[in-house]
């Protein structure tokens, strides 16, 4: 009689077991596909987390710091510090190796993030990310100077001008959603 009570016991736990990790498995997929965002009534609204991108928006850095010895993962990519008008903070910044040096230590830029694609930028770290995977797969042929992308939905390119702008006076436009 016992030995039937903690069989069935078993069974149940582990039936139990099965149906919550099913439900956790479903929630998760649904974390990963989706973004939730609450409407007036503070109920959940679920958007498809992708969207179009073809825009651009501007940010001036000081560049504080080339990381000249610092060697990164991929030789196409570099790390540069840049502090932003107000900020007060250190902002580490990845760049395409070869925009590196064109940059002086001390002088102003304005950084501009064009991006084209479909995908999902929330921040800046994004975006770095972007611009990291946008290196990586970028392929170009020397014979017909095309480049050309492999099994990338979103880029952002960077262009880097140097400005005199100080102060107030300096771009910082918010990322364009």
């Amino acid at each position: 009689m016992k030995k039937n009570i903690c069989i069935i016991l078993l069974i149940l736990i582990i039936f139990g077991t099965t149906i919550y990790i099913s439900l956790l498995h479903k929630q998760l997929l649904n974390c990963n596909t989706h973004n939730t965002k609450k409407d007036e009534n503070n109920e959940e609204i679920i958007t498809n987390s992708d969207k179009e991108y073809d825009c651009s928006f501007t940010q001036t850095y000081r560049v504080v710091n080339l990381l000249d010895n610092y060697i990164a993962e991929v030789p196409e990519l570099s790390y540069i510090i840049l502090d932003k008008y107000l900020s007060h903070k250190a902002i580490s910044h990845i760049i395409p190796t070869n925009m590196k040096s064109n940059l002086e230590i001390g002088k102003y830029y304005e950084f501009t993030y064009h991006i084209q694609g479909k995908g999902n930028i929330e921040n800046m770290d994004d975006i770095y990310r972007q611009i990291s995977s946008t290196e990586i797969y970028r392929q170009s042929d020397e014979n017909t100077q095309k480049t050309t992308y492999k099994d990338k939905k979103m880029f952002v390119y960077l262009t880097i001008e140097e400005t005199d702008k100080q102060g107030v006076e300096q771009i910082n436009e918010d990322i364009c959603k």
